[in-house]
């Protein structure tokens, strides 16, 4: 009797642990929810359903690498995946490739749109990338290109990148910001991290009055071109990343490969074009709406082997009457392959920039700042290592011309 009761005892207990352990496993699925949880709709319409009921719920959706409902391993979407406040995105080492059918972003904080003037700020969006994710443009884009570019299903020269779009009526014959990869605006407190970006349509990962943020371990993979039916159909633009009007207290670290355009570009043209409209680089607007549109205290840190094709590595331009402010670039390799190294243009309305341990092939050019410090630059180039007139308040110390 007593082996006996012995023996129901420990099953008790096996049983309690069971019963602990399944309840902990099914509280572990309740934290997020998948686009395979659905089983209607396209792939796009899946992944938003999961978002639109995760937002009352989890607050959190994984993309995972298989769908199991197409049976496929590449989540073909024609629709941005839009984001809302307290939300979290984890892609889970798979693909999101844009269909054919596609004249939209990847991934875009949900306030911004095509005819939203008013754009309502948002807060704490997480897109995090575990694994290998891949987010790869369409093999047949209907537009690339940014807003000064006209659409062209043979372009050549400065202004024209591919799109079948083009001489399509009723279509816009021009890019614009609906062919950038990633875009958030007016956001508060965000990450983005974990994810390579290859042949997107325009630019790469665009922060637009977005603040308190951080971005990393991002991978730019372009060619400004695409292969279609065995022809180079040139696209331009690709520019890696893009901080704008209003953006503040953002780090930005672990950054590495190839852009089309500027590798990353702070700052921008204030061209007269309101929120909403298309024809125009950014969702919110490029109106330039006072002191809370100047940029300050960006953080560029151990980025790794990175240049860009057509253009500069890193630049800096505010134009008219945006002031960039602490802008801190430092542990950076600058590859011998791009086109052109660090340059801050309009450097007379930059108020701190501190530049440290840089190797580059390449000049570095702020030719009029004022308050900047250049440290531990090795410049591997020919000529003179860097255009900037040392004073008072400019700082340049142990700047050195290196061999190859």
């Amino acid at each position: 009797m007593a082996i006996f009761k012995k023996a129901l005892f420990t099953l008790c207990i096996l049983l309690c642990s069971f019963n602990f352990l399944s309840a902990t496993a099914i509280k572990l699925d309740e934290t997020y929810i998948s686009p395979n949880s659905y089983k209607t709709g396209t792939q796009s319409e899946r992944i938003q359903k999961a978002i639109n009921e995760a937002k009352k719920t989890t607050g959190k959706v994984v993309i995972p690498r298989y769908d199991a409902v197409t049976k496929t391993n590449v989540w073909l979407i024609d629709q941005a995946i839009l984001l809302p406040s307290d939300f979290e995105l984890e892609l889970n080492n798979c693909k999101i490739k844009l269909s054919d059918k596609c004249r939209d972003n990847f991934i875009r904080s949900a306030n911004a749109g095509l005819g939203i003037k008013n754009i309502a700020p948002l807060k704490n969006i997480k897109v995090v990338g575990v694994g290998n994710v891949l987010l790869e443009g369409a093999n047949n884009p209907r537009s690339t290109g940014d807003h000064n570019k006209t659409l062209s299903l043979n372009p050549n020269g400065f202004g024209q990148s591919y799109g079948t779009d083009a001489g399509k009526p009723n279509e816009n014959q021009k890019g614009g910001w609906r062919n950038h990869a990633i875009i958030l605006a007016h956001v508060d407190v965000f990450q983005i991290s974990g994810i390579t970006l290859k042949d997107y349509h325009g630019h790469g990962l665009v922060l637009e009055r977005s603040t308190n943020g951080v971005v990393k371990d991002i991978t730019f993979d372009v060619r400004q071109a695409v292969n279609v039916a065995g022809t180079e159909k040139q696209i331009l633009n690709q520019d890696g990343l893009g901080v704008r009007f209003g953006s503040k207290n953002i780090i930005i670290s672990n950054i590495k490969g190839k852009s089309g355009d500027d590798f990353i570009n702070i700052g921008l043209t204030d061209t007269g074009v309101e929120a909403g409209k298309e024809n125009v680089n950014v969702v919110s607007g490029s109106v330039y709406a006072g002191e809370k549109d100047n940029i300050s205290n960006i953080y560029l840190q151990n980025w790794q082997d990175f240049y860009s094709l057509s253009h500069r590595a890193i630049r800096m331009m505010p134009v008219g009457k945006l002031r960039i402010s602490n802008v801190f670039i430092e542990n950076m390799i600058i590859s011998p392959l791009s086109k052109k190294g660090l340059e801050a243009e309009y450097a007379e309305n930059i108020k701190g920039l501190f530049v440290r341990n840089l190797v580059s092939n390449f000049q570095v050019k702020a030719k009029g700042i004022l308050d900047a410090s250049f440290r531990d630059v090795f410049y591997t180039g020919e000529g003179s290592a860097i255009d900037v007139q040392a004073s008072e308040s400019v700082v340049v110390d142990n700047v050195k011309n290196i061999k190859k």
